[in-house]
């Protein structure tokens, strides 16, 4: 709650209080709540209120208030992540009425004239690059597909899937409001938030494509409910993180995973585990792209099999355990 006081010099020395008590009627009135004190032969009045004004005889004239820089762009560019404009920021290619600005907290006005000069990325953020890289490599179909996009995020993997002719993608994610404004406003998108797809039972239709990229959980204790919302030609792309796969002896320090055996050990577990459901490892690669945190990962393409049964998998795999430092310094 933010608190200003203004002195009120024309209220010097009345003292019967009238002035005064005109003043905070005119404060009431206007929901402005106020309190006076003498101070020195001067009437102080002290407001207390969200927006800052400046009281002055019986009138209260608004101060507009500033916005962060980050939320100036993000407004007006309103295709591009947070994560993009603050990268913008930092590297100097933002202007504010022609001043380089590389600091996403500066106070900028709503006059202010905002320019970004900048190389566009080819998708809302770097996870777009990794599936791609899959599309590309193993020979995923995806025009024409309607697809299930789980871990949607800021929305990566969406946009790569959208660029590579995907006629729909319902995007599912535990958070909320992290999905790029160019994602969240294609209609070929339909976004479930707040959701674990551990959970989801059912969508407006089955798909043709799943595309995981998921954290702090494992990808086999999510497979049944893709199964679920899969067609029987369906295809599966996952994207292995090793840090949330491996057991926790095998995870370095700040949620790293160097060791080659550990990965290797990861993606024979994933691969044979994905299978069991009822699916055939079409192969895999190294993802093109790193984590946030630097760990090396994997994408892994499946095909669903034809009239092959999978084995019984009611009791659904218990999550990995993590401890707090790990949850604290590993990526989303």
């Amino acid at each position: 709650m933010a608190q200003q006081f203004v002195k009120q010099h024309h209220l010097r020395g009345l003292q019967n209080g009238t002035t005064t008590l005109t003043f905070l009627s005119l404060l009431r009135n206007l929901k402005v709540p106020g309190t006076v004190k003498w101070v020195g032969g001067e009437t102080v009045v002290k407001l207390s209120f969200r927006s800052y004004a400046t009281a002055k005889s019986e009138r209260i004239i608004p101060i507009k208030k500033k916005k962060r820089l980050d939320e100036v762009c993000l407004e007006r560019y309103q295709q591009y992540s947070r994560s993009v404009i603050q990268s913008w920021i930092l590297q100097g290619k933002v202007y504010v009425n022609g001043k380089v600005i590389n600091k996403a907290g500066t106070p900028v006005s709503e006059k202010s004239v905002v320019e970004i000069i900048a190389e566009v990325p080819k998708y809302v953020c770097r996870a777009g690059h990794k599936l791609e890289g899959a599309i590309e490599q193993l020979g995923v179909d995806v025009a024409g597909k309607v697809a299930l996009d789980s871990g949607l995020s800021t929305g990566g993997f969406t946009d790569c899937l959208l660029q590579y002719g995907a006629s729909h993608v319902y995007g599912v994610d535990v958070g909320y409001g992290q999905v790029a404004e160019k994602i969240r406003r294609d209609e070929r998108v339909s976004i479930i938030e707040r959701t674990n797809l551990r959970y989801l039972k059912e969508l407006p239709q089955n798909v043709d494509l799943v595309t995981l990229d998921l954290s702090f959980i494992s990808i086999l204790t999510v497979m049944p409910a893709v199964v679920n919302v899969m067609k029987e030609d369906a295809a599966l792309v996952t994207l292995v993180k090793p840090q949330f796969e491996a057991r926790r002896s095998q995870v370095g320090k700040g949620g790293i995973v160097k060791d080659p055996v550990v990965h290797q050990e990861v993606l024979e577990k994933i691969t044979k585990g994905v299978e069991s459901f009822g699916f055939c490892s079409k192969g895999w690669i190294e993802s093109p792209l790193k984590g946030a945190q630097g760990n090396t990962e994997f994408l892994v393409h499946f095909s669903r099999i034809h009239n092959k049964g999978s084995k019984n998998h009611e009791e659904i795999r218990e999550e990995p355990k993590l401890d707090d430092e790990f949850l604290q310094s590993s990526e989303k």
